[in-house]
């Protein structure tokens, strides 16, 4: 779907269909459903760097109609911030394909390059258009949007007398500015995610300095520091061949002692969005590095066919996150 930035837009309105004839909605619902609408718009500005700031106006019945007027130096980024939510809002997102696709060097290089073609085109610089296909896909395959928008078609779906939702882009003077784009009532719980668990990250070569190892028998936790990210880490070491090799071989542990290994990170996802690491495994140690020296180890299955069973284990145990 492409995405058309209209001059002169400065409004989001949510136009909420009853049931009934009355003009208003439980506070407690209507409350929760604004905290996650405005989530998403801080989502959005601050994938633009927009620093948008947001005033909510008086309601308006009709069902109830409630309007959101955005302010911003720029007035480009502003038009463009309403129509990334008026686009995201309706829309269906194959939560599957996105975790599945998640690359966060690439999401990074293209919110850079998002902000640099608004920048561009702010300054009539020759030749710079915004990619809004582009903008459309960041914004519409991002997690805290994606749980955000969950949260909220789950508050509204709680208020019974709601039929339909519209969401419409106005002009200041409350013109409007294309056709609205609507979601029935039959439709909300396809936007519901049914659980907060993501596919786990996979570091293929990361490297950890062991801190503590595990040398007896049991269910006990790793400890050291994670090469990527500077941080301390416990993790499971699900690689029994390596386990057998420490425990029966006495295999040494030294101060600076690291394995390259395969480290697999379980991901949820907070009532907000935010994207939490809950804990973490190494499936197979590659080798073991002691200053200069890096010892390969020895397993008693290839490295590829482990990994391939990994990754067949992973593919039985995520299911669909929505219903």
């Amino acid at each position: 779907m492409a995405i058309a930035v209209k001059e002169g837009v400065t409004k989001v309105e949510l136009h909420y269909y009853f049931a009934d004839e009355s003009h208003s909605m439980n506070a407690a619902i209507r409350n929760k459903c604004e905290l996650n609408l405005l989530g998403i718009l801080k989502e959005i500005s601050t994938i633009l760097n927009g620093r948008i700031q947001v005033e909510t106006e008086a309601y308006t019945e009709g069902g109830l109609v409630e309007r959101y007027l955005l302010r911003s130096k720029s007035e480009y980024v502003r038009s463009v911030a309403v129509a990334l939510f008026h686009y995201v809002l309706p829309l269906e997102v194959d939560i599957e394909r996105v975790v599945s696709e998640e690359d966060k060097d690439a999401t990074k290089k293209a919110i850079d390059n998002l902000r640099r073609e608004i920048r561009g085109y702010e300054r009539e610089e020759e030749g710079v258009r915004v990619d809004m296909d582009s903008a459309a896909s960041l914004i519409a395959s991002n997690l805290k949007i994606i749980k955000l928008k969950s949260n909220f078609y789950r508050q509204i779906s709680n208020s019974e007398k709601v039929t339909r939702l519209a969401v419409q882009q106005l002009k200041l003077d409350n013109t409007p500015a294309g056709k609205p784009a609507a979601v029935s009532r039959k439709k909300f719980d396809t936007y519901m995610l049914v659980a907060d668990t993501l596919k786990p990250e996979t570091d293929e070569q990361a490297i950890i300095e062991i801190i503590s190892p595990v040398l007896k028998v049991g269910n006990y936790k790793w400890k050291g520091i994670y090469q990527a990210t500077g941080r301390t880490i416990s993790f499971s070491m699900k690689d029994e061949d390596f386990k057998n090799e420490v425990i029966n071989q006495g295999t040494l542990f030294k101060n600076g002692t690291r394995i390259e290994c395969v480290l697999d990170s379980t991901r949820k996802m907070s009532e907000f969005g935010e994207v939490t690491v809950t804990g973490y495994s190494v499936s197979v140690v590659i080798r073991k590095i002691d200053d200069e020296a890096s010892v390969e180890v020895a397993h008693s299955k290839p490295v590829k066919k482990k990994k391939e069973e990994k990754e067949m284990q992973q593919l039985d145990l995520f299911g669909s996150l929505f219903g």
